[in-house]
Protein backbone atom coordinates (compact mmCIF):
# COMPACT_ATOMS: atom_id res chain seq x y z
CA UNK A 1 0.00 0.00 0.00
CA UNK A 2 1.40 3.29 -0.86
CA UNK A 3 1.36 6.58 0.78
CA UNK A 4 2.05 9.73 0.52
CA UNK A 5 3.61 11.00 3.68
CA UNK A 6 4.20 14.51 2.60
CA UNK A 7 0.76 15.14 1.79
CA UNK A 8 -1.33 17.23 4.46
CA UNK A 9 2.23 17.87 6.55
CA UNK A 10 2.08 21.43 6.25
CA UNK A 11 -1.06 21.60 8.17
CA UNK A 12 -0.27 19.35 10.85
CA UNK A 13 2.89 20.93 11.42
CA UNK A 14 0.70 24.24 11.93
CA UNK A 15 -1.82 22.66 14.32
CA UNK A 16 1.11 21.08 15.88
CA UNK A 17 3.18 24.28 16.53
CA UNK A 18 0.05 26.44 17.60
CA UNK A 19 -1.37 23.37 20.03
CA UNK A 20 1.94 23.31 21.91
CA UNK A 21 2.76 27.26 21.52
CA UNK A 22 -0.70 27.87 23.04
CA UNK A 23 -0.41 25.40 25.61
CA UNK A 24 2.92 27.00 26.81
CA UNK A 25 1.26 30.21 26.70
CA UNK A 26 -1.87 29.23 28.97
CA UNK A 27 0.49 27.46 31.14
CA UNK A 28 2.21 30.51 32.30
CA UNK A 29 -0.62 32.79 31.76
CA UNK A 30 -1.33 35.36 35.05
CA UNK A 31 -4.91 36.64 34.80
CA UNK A 32 -3.33 39.77 36.77
CA UNK A 33 -1.16 40.40 33.61
CA UNK A 34 -2.97 39.23 30.88
CA UNK A 35 -0.29 41.20 28.29
CA UNK A 36 2.70 40.33 30.05
CA UNK A 37 5.17 39.77 26.97
CA UNK A 38 7.67 37.82 28.72
CA UNK A 39 5.24 35.51 30.48
CA UNK A 40 3.84 34.99 26.33
CA UNK A 41 6.87 34.73 24.78
CA UNK A 42 8.35 32.02 27.42
CA UNK A 43 5.29 30.31 27.44
CA UNK A 44 5.48 29.98 23.46
CA UNK A 45 9.06 29.32 23.65
CA UNK A 46 8.79 26.55 26.26
CA UNK A 47 5.69 24.69 24.35
CA UNK A 48 7.19 24.57 21.56
CA UNK A 49 10.53 23.55 22.96
CA UNK A 50 8.41 20.74 24.56
CA UNK A 51 6.38 19.51 21.63
CA UNK A 52 9.48 19.21 19.48
CA UNK A 53 11.12 17.19 22.36
CA UNK A 54 7.90 15.15 22.99
CA UNK A 55 7.22 14.38 19.10
CA UNK A 56 10.94 13.29 18.83
CA UNK A 57 10.66 11.18 20.99
CA UNK A 58 7.74 9.67 20.59
CA UNK A 59 9.05 8.99 16.57
CA UNK A 60 12.29 7.14 18.30
CA UNK A 61 10.90 4.99 21.00
CA UNK A 62 7.60 3.88 18.21
CA UNK A 63 10.39 3.44 15.61
CA UNK A 64 12.62 1.37 17.35
CA UNK A 65 9.81 -1.24 17.58
CA UNK A 66 8.93 -0.96 14.06
CA UNK A 67 11.36 -1.55 12.19
CA UNK A 68 9.56 -3.60 9.44
CA UNK A 69 7.20 -0.63 9.12
CA UNK A 70 10.42 1.66 8.25
CA UNK A 71 11.67 -1.03 5.96
CA UNK A 72 8.61 -1.46 4.23
CA UNK A 73 7.10 2.01 4.16
CA UNK A 74 10.29 4.37 4.92
CA UNK A 75 11.90 6.19 7.71
CA UNK A 76 8.90 8.67 7.14
CA UNK A 77 5.94 6.06 8.24
CA UNK A 78 6.41 6.65 11.94
CA UNK A 79 6.86 10.30 11.95
CA UNK A 80 3.26 10.18 9.78
CA UNK A 81 1.89 8.21 12.41
CA UNK A 82 3.15 10.38 15.26
CA UNK A 83 2.22 13.74 13.33
CA UNK A 84 -1.16 12.27 12.86
CA UNK A 85 -1.61 11.14 16.84
CA UNK A 86 -0.74 15.07 17.20
CA UNK A 87 -4.05 16.09 15.92
CA UNK A 88 -5.91 14.62 18.85
CA UNK A 89 -4.32 16.92 21.01
CA UNK A 90 -6.91 19.91 19.99
CA UNK A 91 -9.47 19.24 21.94
CA UNK A 92 -7.46 19.27 25.32
CA UNK A 93 -6.09 22.73 24.02
CA UNK A 94 -9.50 24.30 23.20
CA UNK A 95 -10.66 22.93 27.09
CA UNK A 96 -7.30 24.21 27.89
CA UNK A 97 -7.71 27.71 26.28
CA UNK A 98 -11.30 28.30 28.10
CA UNK A 99 -10.45 27.32 31.08
CA UNK A 100 -7.02 29.65 31.25
CA UNK A 101 -8.65 32.48 29.24
CA UNK A 102 -12.31 32.76 29.51
CA UNK A 103 -12.62 31.10 33.31
CA UNK A 104 -9.23 32.18 34.49
CA UNK A 105 -8.10 29.07 36.10
CA UNK A 106 -4.68 28.79 36.80
CA UNK A 107 -4.29 24.90 36.96
CA UNK A 108 -4.75 23.88 33.78
CA UNK A 109 -2.11 21.00 33.46
CA UNK A 110 -4.41 18.32 33.91
CA UNK A 111 -6.24 19.12 30.67
CA UNK A 112 -2.19 19.10 29.03
CA UNK A 113 -1.76 15.71 30.86
CA UNK A 114 -5.01 14.01 29.31
CA UNK A 115 -3.82 15.47 26.17
CA UNK A 116 -0.55 14.29 25.82
CA UNK A 117 -1.49 10.81 26.81
CA UNK A 118 -4.72 10.80 23.92
CA UNK A 119 -1.52 11.71 22.15
CA UNK A 120 0.30 8.74 22.53
CA UNK A 121 -2.41 6.47 21.98
CA UNK A 122 -3.40 7.49 19.01
CA UNK A 123 -0.01 7.48 17.71
CA UNK A 124 0.01 3.91 18.67
CA UNK A 125 -3.38 3.64 16.57
CA UNK A 126 -1.90 5.14 13.49
CA UNK A 127 0.74 2.90 13.18
CA UNK A 128 -1.58 -0.13 13.81
CA UNK A 129 -3.70 1.91 10.84
CA UNK A 130 -0.45 1.46 8.70
CA UNK A 131 0.88 -2.13 9.50
CA UNK A 132 -3.03 -3.54 8.87
CA UNK A 133 -3.01 -5.01 12.95
CA UNK A 134 -2.66 -3.65 16.33
CA UNK A 135 0.96 -4.22 18.57
CA UNK A 136 0.43 -3.73 22.21
CA UNK A 137 4.22 -2.86 21.97
CA UNK A 138 3.44 0.26 20.33
CA UNK A 139 0.65 1.20 22.76
CA UNK A 140 3.10 0.49 25.55
CA UNK A 141 6.09 2.20 23.57
CA UNK A 142 3.82 5.15 23.59
CA UNK A 143 2.09 4.99 26.81
CA UNK A 144 5.73 5.54 28.32
CA UNK A 145 6.78 8.21 26.59
CA UNK A 146 3.75 9.51 26.86
CA UNK A 147 3.67 9.04 30.80
CA UNK A 148 7.32 10.41 30.99
CA UNK A 149 6.43 13.84 29.16
CA UNK A 150 3.02 14.28 31.10
CA UNK A 151 4.96 13.93 34.09
CA UNK A 152 7.71 16.26 33.08
CA UNK A 153 5.34 18.89 32.15
CA UNK A 154 3.44 18.99 35.36
CA UNK A 155 6.85 19.19 37.30
CA UNK A 156 8.42 21.46 35.40
CA UNK A 157 5.59 24.56 34.70
CA UNK A 158 5.59 25.54 38.47
CA UNK A 159 9.47 26.41 38.04
CA UNK A 160 9.09 27.67 34.60
CA UNK A 161 6.19 29.68 35.64
CA UNK A 162 8.39 31.96 37.66
CA UNK A 163 11.13 32.69 35.04
CA UNK A 164 9.19 35.46 33.70
CA UNK A 165 9.27 37.38 36.46
CA UNK A 166 12.49 36.67 37.16
CA UNK A 167 13.39 37.91 33.55
CA UNK A 168 11.99 40.91 33.75
CA UNK A 169 13.75 41.70 37.68
CA UNK A 170 16.96 40.71 35.79
CA UNK A 171 16.19 43.41 32.77
CA UNK A 172 15.51 46.41 35.48
CA UNK A 173 18.11 45.84 37.69
CA UNK A 174 20.00 45.63 34.18
CA UNK A 175 18.66 48.93 33.02
CA UNK A 176 19.09 50.51 36.46
CA UNK A 177 23.04 49.67 37.12
CA UNK A 178 23.20 50.87 33.12
CA UNK A 179 21.06 54.02 33.42
CA UNK A 180 23.34 54.92 36.89
CA UNK A 181 26.67 54.03 36.14
CA UNK A 182 26.24 50.68 38.04
CA UNK A 183 25.90 52.72 41.41
CA UNK A 184 29.37 53.85 41.34
CA UNK A 185 30.86 57.59 42.56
Amino acid sequence: MEFDFRKGSGGRKLGRTFCFALLGIAALYNPLDPLNLSAITMGAAVGLLFGSVFRSFLITFIGLFNKSLKKDMGKQAVAYAVDRGMLFLFPFVIMAAVATFYLNWSMTAVFVSAGIMAVGTAAALEVAKLKGASELKNTIASGIVSYVFSFAWTLTIPIVAKAPAYLGGALKLLHSFLESGGGLP
